[in-house]
């Protein structure tokens, strides 16, 4: 049955109480937390499986369902074609704030579909995506950030390129026996009973990390956003078994890093989503337009990055003497490992050292918080993170060292990966495909 009965708008006052919610300070650290109990990302791949009577093999765990308000599927089978489409920086602020501006109907009915959720803690995209293709936390899967140290590797690894962080190339870990058990703790749910369709970026096809998200999928490959929309008609009108199709899209969040997370920005990449699912309505008709369930969602928003207040850990002497190895995490949560025996002093240096604001919290409390997620833990998870979690306030970010060669991230306008209610929500949008489609482009007989 496809979601067209979702719940009332949340987008205007009505969501105030969620969202505060959501975004409140809490626990002994008071600092927001994801909602892994059953209101964040990861909760909604395990929705999935339940609404394709899917029970992961091997034992490995899994988040529960998202909560029954919530649920897309409101507990029942999915016959129809499924389709996850995830959006990076999609962030619920200026979702809803584009939801309700103006009178256009497609945009107030995607509010009316629409309900606040977190994403995972750190807000990034190696982290969340990851989290959405297993079903898990990141503490539990072990991809724990854009950069991390890997134990077995002897060396800091960015998830994104599959390469030692200070190497420019692309995969360079990626050898002829690499297998993605060697970085993430657990497979995708596509290979632990799941059929699935991923939909992405044709470019990124066979990289370490899409190897990693979609491990057991059918992997199809699109190269813009017409052709994207195109494929995806095609998936859906496939004779067979109806599909399950996990899609993604990129370009909003390469735009607000660059220009930052602009108001004018969001609304032209929203309004091009409604064009684009609008176009797929239109291609596969009525009948299968209003039984095809579609649910849109993000890995995190983002939120304004100041240059000037952007800290070079390399440039503070006593915190660089007291490292073990260079800063690793991302610009707005930083992770840092003291040399042996000197946690202590590498806490104080942090404390000293960086500009008033930046939060410094031991990585103990931190996983105890559950800010990375419940247990059962991946097995290097305190040596993958080490001592320190760094927070940076509002327009502040941590940079480990120079900039590789011809890296554009030191003059991001935009960033994420922090605990700000503005990178830790995003919208889960859920009905039929008719109903995200603009007026008349699903119209007609079945």
């Amino acid at each position: 049955m496809p979601a067209s009965s979702a719940p009332p708008s949340r987008t205007g006052p009505l969501a105030k109480t969620e969202v505060e919610a959501l975004g409140r300070s809490q626990g002994p650290l008071g600092l927001p937390r994801p909602a892994y109990e059953g209101r964040s990302l990861p909760n909604l791949t395990s929705s999935v499986l339940r609404a394709r009577g899917t029970e992961p093999s091997g034992g490995d765990p899994v988040l529960p369902p998202l909560a029954g308000d919530l649920d897309p599927f409101h507990g029942r089978r999915e016959e129809g074609p499924l389709v996850v489409l995830l959006v990076d920086a999609f962030g619920w602020y200026p979702f809803a704030e584009w939801a309700q501006r103006g009178p256009d109907p497609t945009r107030l009915a995607w509010g009316s579909h629409a309900r606040p959720i977190t994403t995972v803690f750190p807000t990034t995209t190696p982290a969340a995506l990851t989290s959405l293709s297993t079903a898990a936390a990141p503490a539990q899967h072990g991809l724990l950030g854009a950069s991390f140290y890997v134990p077995a590797l002897g060396q800091s690894v960015d998830s994104l390129r599959m390469s030692p962080v200070q190497e420019t190339g692309r995969d360079v870990l990626v050898t002829p026996d690499w297998r993605p058990a060697q970085i993430a703790g657990l497979p995708a749910v596509f290979a632990r009973g799941l059929s699935g369709v991923a939909l992405t970026r044709y470019g990124f096809i066979g990289s370490g990390f899409n190897r990693i998200l979609y491990e057991g999928a059918e992997l199809v490959g699109f190269s813009t956003a017409s052709d994207e929309a195109h494929l995806l008609a095609s998936l859906i009108e496939r004779p067979g078994p109806a599909p399950t199709i996990f899609a993604y899209w990129d370009e909003l969040d390469t735009v607000h890093h660059l220009r930052g997370p602009k108001t004018d920005l969001f609304d032209f990449e929203a309004d091009r989503l409604v064009h684009l699912l609008s176009y797929v309505a239109e291609r596969v008709g009525p009948r299968l337009a209003r039984s095809t369930t579609v649910v849109v969602t993000a890995d995190h928003g983002q939120v304004e990055i100041d240059p000037a207040a952007q800290v070079r850990v390399d440039l503070l002497p006593t915190v660089s003497s007291e490292l073990r190895r260079p800063m690793t995490g991302d610009r707005r949560a930083g992770f840092f490992t003291a040399r042996p025996g000197r946690a202590a002093a590498l806490g104080e240096a942090l404390v000293h050292e960086l500009p008033a604001g930046f939060r410094v919290v031991p990585m103990e409390d931190a996983i105890r918080a559950g800010l990375f997620g419940p247990a059962a833990h991946h097995p290097e998870l305190e040596a993958r993170l080490g001592d320190f979690l760094v927070l940076p306030p509002a327009g502040g970010g941590l940079l480990a060292g120079p900039p590789l060669p011809n890296s554009r991230s030191p003059g991001f306008l935009g960033s994420h990966s922090g605990l700000a209610p503005e990178e830790l929500l995003v919208p889960l949008v859920s009905g039929s495909l008719a109903d995200l489609a603009r007026p008349g482009a699903a119209a007609g007989q079945p």
